[in-house]
């Protein structure tokens, strides 16, 4: 039903965009925002690596552009438009076909993908198997041919957006100030999202957008479609805004270039939209120093912006997926639920990709992580291998035991396991590398259900493995130390086990959380960061020997990028 994204995928990857005919468009400059400076290292580490072995589209301006603080989707469009200015000047932009992915953010509500970032998230299908950033770049390839006089298209990183492009009105062009495209969606996806009221008689026009209304607001404001007895809405994704929006975004930018709040660039970038706008954003008398600011740039978009006209494209044949938790994204990956069998089934995904059958001859010659590389004679994969372990979920790019065993709704990613191991549901090991380990009971170790493992090398050829629940809620901040559980223990049960105090699991003192829970240990070998991880887990006594233990947040701060990037791409060329 849906547009293919293989096809689209595999035509980005052999483009020289320099060398194409005249009549094939795409874009002039692909922008990608990050939270911080380590994340943006990230992104152009990758994007150097793939543009020397082809992988991404050639002759497109490549641009990572960090964020000047925590500053929202919102303030990281008018900062980037305020880049581009400086960098090309509105004289060459107003040609410049433009795609925007804000790819900022910690990940901490799928912290897999946080150490290469959101956009780097995998997507089972390709070789090698393709990702976030490979889908956005085939899927709106669409787009460019349909901006004549060029422009900026918006999207998120974490989502998929598909349509049927045979049906959708093919004679839409994106010239207006803005293009919104809408998805119809449940009464129930509507509260969570920015919601088009339109024009009865033409739907192209729209006479305002509201912002994660309630049903009741729904109904009041008409916004309530019916198909047969199906009530639905038209929900927002992705839009098109032009150079003339785009000029203002970053003259507001410059008037309040010390942002230290937090502006939408859906909610508070649509508020002033459509034929009856909602109400300009008011001042409120008790507000603090910094709400007093978050007003009154919420009023400066909301001027800049009032008059632009907007335009309504719906996609009926739709669907906008997000892929921003745990359950999402292990869904699509293993194509369960009646979304995640959908887009399993529309991008035509595929559960094992690059699985091999590890060898068990080959422990001493098997480092990942620095290039000491098995030679598998026969070269097994998962299908050919006569006694294939008994897995059932996602496998990517990676070698496993052959008395592995894996639930249908389980994801390995870039790992190396030289042992029996047995994962249950909703479970996801990540750059996870597991030869030996002590103490292996029943010959198979068991790996909890509801658990999230990833090895992350630290610089200095250091290492930590950090480990949580499937459903931890990672941005949670904790007053009182015993509502903060890890794995059922409290802190002062994990404070003696690694013989410290409370207060020496935290950095800060205010900024209690999962996030900053100092728990993991820091090695010199990856083996045995996941044992030690693990068994802080899995076991009661106390750890031995005292060492150094690092929290997410600054595994994150001292990830060594080059380091993942060359482990990953080894383990590529090997499966």
């Amino acid at each position: 039903m849906y547009v293919l994204i293989g096809h689209y995928v595999h035509i980005c990857q052999s483009w020289d965009i320099r060398h194409l005919e005249h009549n094939v468009i795409y874009w002039d400059i692909v922008v990608v925002t990050t939270l911080d400076i380590v994340q943006k290292d990230a992104y152009d580490a990758l994007i150097q690596q793939r543009s020397t072995i082809n992988r991404i589209p050639l002759g497109v301006d490549y641009l990572v552009i960090t964020d000047p603080g925590k500053i929202g989707n919102g303030g990281s469009t008018m900062h980037a438009m305020h880049v581009l200015e400086q960098q090309y000047g509105w004289e060459i932009l107003r040609q410049k076909r433009i795609l925007l992915i804000h790819a900022g953010g910690y990940s901490q509500r799928t912290p897999t993908t946080s150490c290469l970032g959101k956009i780097s998230t995998s997507i089972p299908k390709g070789w090698p198997t393709y990702d976030l950033l490979d889908i956005k770049l085939a899927l709106y390839s669409l787009f460019p041919a349909r901006m004549p006089h060029g422009g900026v298209l918006l999207c998120s990183s974490d989502t998929i957006e598909l349509f049927d492009e045979s049906h959708t009105h093919t004679d839409w062009q994106l010239t207006d100030d803005f293009v919104a495209f809408a998805h119809p969606s449940s009464l129930s996806v509507g509260t969570q999202h920015g919601v088009y009221v339109l024009d009865p008689t033409d739907k192209r026009k729209c006479i305002c957008v509201l912002q994660k209304p309630t049903i009741e607001q729904m109904k009041t404001h008409k916004a309530i479609w019916c198909h047969g007895e199906e009530e639905f809405v038209y929900t927002d994704s992705l839009y098109y805004f032009n150079m003339n929006v785009a000029q203002r975004l970053a003259e507001v930018y410059r008037q309040e270039h010390n942002i230290q709040c937090e502006i939408d660039c859906y909610g508070d970038f649509m508020s002033p939209l459509g034929i009856c706008p909602l109400p300009r954003p008011i001042d409120k008398e008790n507000d603090h120093n910094h709400q007093q600011q978050h007003i009154r740039l919420k009023q400066k978009v909301y001027d800049a912006l009032l008059g632009c006209h907007l335009q309504v494209i719906i996609l009926h044949k739709s669907s906008f997926n997000h892929t921003g938790t745990n359950d999402e994204y292990l869904d699509i990956c293993c194509g369960n639920g009646k979304t995640g069998h959908e887009i399993f089934d529309a991008l035509q995904l595929e559960k094992h990709i690059g699985c091999k059958v590890f060898d068990e001859g080959r422990h001493d010659a098997v480092d990942f992580w620095h290039g000491i590389l098995p030679a598998l004679p026969h070269g097994d994969t998962l299908h050919h291998q006569p006694s294939a372990p008994d897995v059932h979920g996602c496998i990517i790019h990676s070698f496993i035991h052959p008395k592995c065993r894996s639930s249908k709704r389980s994801l390995l990613e870039y790992c190396c396991i030289g042992i029996p191991i047995q994962t249950g549901e909703n479970t996801i090991l990540s750059n996870i590398t597991l030869l030996t380990y002590s103490d292996l009971h029943e010959n198979i170790l068991q790996i909890p259900s509801n658990i999230i493992i990833q090895t992350i090398p630290l610089n200095d050829e250091r290492y930590a493995t950090f480990a949580f629940g499937f459903h931890d809620n990672m941005k949670a901040t904790y007053n009182n130390d015993e509502k903060l559980m890890y794995f059922g223990q409290t802190l002062s049960t994990i404070a003696t086990k690694l013989h410290c105090h409370i207060d020496d699991l935290f950095d800060n003192e205010n900024e209690k959380s999962l996030w900053t829970l100092k728990i993991f240990p820091v090695t010199k070998n990856p083996n045995e960061s996941f044992e030690k991880t693990l068994k802080i887990i899995l076991l009661n006594d106390f750890i031995k020997s005292k060492q150094e233990y690092v929290s997410i947040k600054e595994i994150l701060k001292q990830r060594n990028i080059s380091a993942i990037i060359h482990y990953r791409s080894n383990l590529i060329n090997c499966t």
